[in-house]
């Protein structure tokens, strides 16, 4: 009988490929090297790290408490317990699937027979992450992953956590992630992203002050929330012959929630700080030409 780590490393020659070139991979005594290129990682702890672990990630050393907020019941409420069943729905059965920024957990139930290849990139929260079949230390911005080979990719509340030391920063990681996207995604698979959409006071004002709170806050300012507008014109220039569906999910103004998860007892009510919930869906043709 093969052990865990015999059929984790099955699975990563399967499906996972080189960051760089995107050819197939090999590996012997925990070593993962590219068959076409000098692309080199390696498995630890059964996570395959595709990215140097000296990139230190503010979620590092928060992500139990990262876990234990989504269960706040407010919170799963408003961000989580309606979201869910739409990614239920949408993930079929011998499907590979692929959740961006997943951290140290999800909050969906997958069918067994799909494969769930979970990426992020803090290696304390991939590494800590059981639920997925292959956990991933790797950048949405090069995901190692072959052309065409996913069939659903899932980025839950993670694409405001994509940010650079300013607002062009920002717009280049996302682009950066979005063309890995449609890198990957096969003919007839789907794009989910979830996240919080500003009203247009509090995204002008954000975007008037975001160069200047990341300069005096550095990496503890890890988020920037995007106007449903502005991502829909990105996802324009990368998904030309997708179709974009969007959801929003309603939910009472006095509603309280964490702004910041890490820190789950500070709660504000939802008028406070007004936006939506955006569930965006890029459903891919069958046939891209």
């Amino acid at each position: 009988m093969k052990s865990k780590i015999e059929g984790r490393e099955e699975l990563i020659l399967r499906h996972l490929a080189c960051t760089v070139c995107h050819s197939s991979l090999t590996i012997a005594e925990n070593q993962i090297a590219c068959t076409a290129c000098d692309s080199r990682g390696r498995l630890s702890n059964g996570v395959a790290v595709m990215k140097d672990v000296a990139d230190i990630s503010f979620f590092d050393d928060r992500h139990d408490v990262m876990s234990e907020a989504k269960h706040d019941s407010d919170t799963w409420s408003m961000f989580y317990e309606q979201q869910t069943k739409r990614i239920e729905a949408l993930i079929k059965p011998n499907s590979v699937v692929v959740d961006v920024g997943c951290g140290p957990t999800i909050p969906y139930t997958p069918p067994v027979d799909c494969v769930l290849i979970g990426v992020d990139a803090s290696y304390e929260s991939i590494r800590a992450n059981s639920l997925v079949d292959i956990p991933v230390f790797a950048s949405s911005e090069a995901l190692p992953l072959p052309d065409r080979s996913v069939d659903l990719v899932l980025c839950i509340y993670s694409i405001h956590h994509m940010t650079g030391k300013n607002l062009v920063e920002n717009i280049l990681k996302v682009s950066n992630a979005f063309r890995e996207f449609s890198r990957v995604i096969k003919p007839g698979g789907n794009l989910v992203v979830v996240d919080l959409s500003p009203w247009w006071p509090g995204a002008i004002l954000g975007n008037a002050t975001w160069n200047l709170a990341r300069h005096l806050l550095g990496k503890k300012l890890d988020m920037y929330f995007w106007r449903g507008t502005a991502l829909k014109r990105l996802g324009e220039n990368f998904f030309k012959n997708a179709t974009l569906h969007i959801e929003t999910f309603r939910q009472s103004p006095l509603t309280t929630f964490p702004p910041v998860f890490s820190l789950p007892s500070l709660k504000i009510p939802r008028i406070v700080y007004p936006f939506d919930v955006n569930l965006y869906r890029w459903e891919f043709p069958e046939d891209p030409s």
